[in-house]
């Protein structure tokens, strides 16, 4: 039997060992704290990454560009690229950083695909585990289109409430739920809107909130509602997302990497700078920690309340410097 040792991430971590068998977790225990020797390291279970868009790995950012320039539908840089560039090549680019991902402690991704059913289909060819959250291209909304997307994927992302008509989203949100998916929309990450009208919406993901008030936030949490970090992405942009007011509201966090074309594709790289702002904020020393691990339960509806062994897939283990030193995963 062999061993692994660290502060072990469950929905109430703790110090202890993993015990492993022919390849398999089969038992968790705690150990004593005077073992300390033991504990240089943290475990964590089925990482997930909340907030993808693997689509764009191929893009090469050549400049500083805004957030309108670069990202925003229908004509940003980002959305040229994908109407522009021959599938094999956008599924080229996925599959790469899709790999890039797992070989750096990534288990499943939250991926917001562009494109409706040909963004859908390309994920398709990616060795990753996925939740697929796709996304309309007509400009009107067509009962057809959304019935058909909602087959294959299993939710809908949506860009932002300000990018189209309310009547639109309204009738999106309503075909979602009645056909039992999920719903996630991108959220004050520009100029802040109103969070209300994002509640009437039931989401069951939010993304970024980088211009939200304290009130915004304490609806969120009070609706339980999980928010994603994607912190590279929104200094980027020049935008910093409020860590400290999200903690202090009791908001539920989780780290993304968002846009391929930004980041490195490696959720421990956005770990390190999700600690800085929060370092920088005055946060609470393990919120970086607590963050990553709640990823795992965010859009699962097979998630367990804590941490079966037998529902553990993939076990990374980093040091205290968000190092991965480990990489097991189980078939």
């Amino acid at each position: 039997m062999e061993h692994l040792y660290g502060r072990i991430w469950t929905d109430e971590p703790f110090y202890g060992r993993l015990c492993l068998e022919d390849g398999k977790v089969i038992k968790m225990e705690e150990c004593p704290i005077s073992d300390s020797e033991f504990f240089q390291n943290d475990i964590f279970f089925n990482l997930t990454d909340t907030h993808t868009h693997i689509g764009d790995a191929g893009l090469t950012v050549d400049r500083k560009y805004s957030l309108e320039e670069l990202v925003a539908p229908p004509n940003g840089l980002k959305h040229r690229h994908l109407r522009e560039t021959d599938d094999s090549v956008i599924v080229n680019s996925m599959k790469r950083y899709a790999s890039l991902l797992r070989e750096n402690g990534t288990y499943r991704i939250i991926d917001f695909r562009e494109g409706g059913l040909d963004g859908i289909s390309m994920i398709s060819h990616v060795d990753i585990d996925s939740t697929v959250m796709g996304r309309p291209v007509s400009p009107e909304f067509d009962i057809n289109e959304m019935e058909s997307i909602l087959k294959v994927a299993d939710g809908i992302g949506i860009s932002s409430i300000s990018d189209m008509d309310h009547s639109y989203i309204d009738s999106v949100a309503d075909i979602v739920h009645r056909k039992g998916k999920y719903l996630a929309i991108h959220v004050s990450e520009r100029i802040r809107e109103d969070i209300d009208y994002v509640l009437s919406l039931n989401p069951d993901l939010i993304v970024h909130m980088c211009e939200a008030t304290d009130s915004d936030l304490k609806k969120i949490a009070d609706e339980e509602i999980p928010i994603s970090i994607c912190a590279r992405s929104n200094l980027y942009f020049d935008r910093v997302p409020p860590l400290k007011r999200m903690e202090s509201a009791g908001c539920m966090l989780s780290v993304g990497t968002d846009n391929a074309m930004l980041s490195t594709p490696n959720i421990f790289d956005e770990s390190k700078v999700f600690r800085e702002v929060a370092e920088a904020q005055g946060c609470s020393q393990d919120l970086t920690f607590t963050s990553l691990s709640r990823g795992r339960k965010i859009l699962n509806k097979e998630c367990s309340k804590g941490v079966n062994p037998e529902d553990i897939s993939c076990v990374t283990v980093v040091d205290k410097g968000l190092a991965v030193s480990q990489i097991r995963i189980f078939s």
